[in-house]
């Protein structure tokens, strides 16, 4: 009986084991599939991100390049605003020295001349002159700022005196810049290369040369160091404006009708103090009438 039954079970089972390894067999393909898909879906997603990365890095170098490269003009467009600032700034101190505006030192050379020396304002004209020529920064006559603007000229004075009586008409011609009198002696100041100034004075029939003709000589020295003051007179600036003949012509005639109406306004009251003249007159002359008592009405 038992040998009966033994088949009976043995091919149930069998068939059961069969169907799980079947499906255990099926899970295990599936499950290695799905690992292979990961693992291909994986790469890929690392390879686009890799992709991306590289991308952004390569527009992040192209950044900092342009950055850099703005920066790099903006310091040298600022170097050059410093450069230019500066540049404004010499020429602005050039400027001043140029029109008296500030006080100026450094070396030059000073020319001195005595009361006993005749010198006319042109010779002192000529010696600028010169020294401007070669150079001359800045130039004073007795502490007077010469500029564009300085009058030199001359002025005679009479030295006839009642403590010093001379002849009738005696009169000495004196320098005078910007119309003021300079007293002797005259000491000129130029900052300057000092060899320069000398040269420019001292040449073989240069200025020098002709004023000794007139038994005139100057002193020169040169000067480590001197000092210029600032232009201290006042000036007077005229601008011209835009010529308009219509404005000229209305301006005429607004004057020629003041003048027509003044003339006319200077009839009336003559003509007005004429008759009140006459009334005068003949009140006075009715007043004077003589009167005979003899005579009977």
């Amino acid at each position: 009986m038992n040998t009966m039954n033994k088949p009976r079970w043995y091919l149930p089972i069998t068939i059961v084991f069969l169907f799980l390894g079947i499906m255990l067999s099926l899970q295990f393909q599936a499950q290695t599939r799905y690992a292979n898909d990961l693992t291909l879906q994986k790469t890929e997603n690392l390879i686009a991100m890799v992709r991306g990365l590289s991308e952004k890095r390569q527009k992040l170098a192209l950044e900092i390049i342009d950055l850099s490269n703005q920066l790099r003009s903006q310091l040298e467009s600022s170097q050059d605003e410093q450069k230019l600032l500066e540049s404004i700034q010499l020429e602005t101190e050039k400027l001043e020295i140029v029109n008296g505006t500030v006080e100026h030192k450094g070396p030059g050379i000073t020319v001195t001349i005595e009361d006993y020396m005749p010198i006319y304002y042109t010779d002192i004209l000529n010696i600028l002159n010169e020294l401007w020529n070669a150079g001359a920064e800045a130039i004073s006559i007795n502490e007077h700022r010469v500029t564009s603007h300085t009058t030199i000229s001359s002025v005679k004075i009479n030295l006839n005196t009642e403590r010093n009586p001379l002849s009738e008409d005696f009169y000495m011609p004196y320098i005078t810049v910007n119309h003021r009198v300079v007293e002797y002696p005259i000491v000129m100041k130029a900052i300057g290369d000092p060899n320069n100034l000398e040269k420019a004075l001292t040449f073989p029939g240069g200025i020098m040369d002709k004023l000794a003709l007139f038994d005139t000589y100057p002193v020169i020295t040169k000067m480590e160091e001197l000092i210029i003051p600032a232009d201290q007179s006042s000036h007077i600036h005229f601008f011209v404006s835009e010529y308009k003949p219509e404005e000229e012509e209305a301006s005429k005639n607004n004057a020629d009708s003041k003048k027509e109406n003044n003339a006319k306004n200077t009839n009336a009251k003559n003509t007005n103090a004429k008759d009140s003249n006459t009334l005068r007159l003949e009140k006075t002359r009715t007043k004077l009438i003589p009167i005979n008592p003899n005579k009977k009405p």
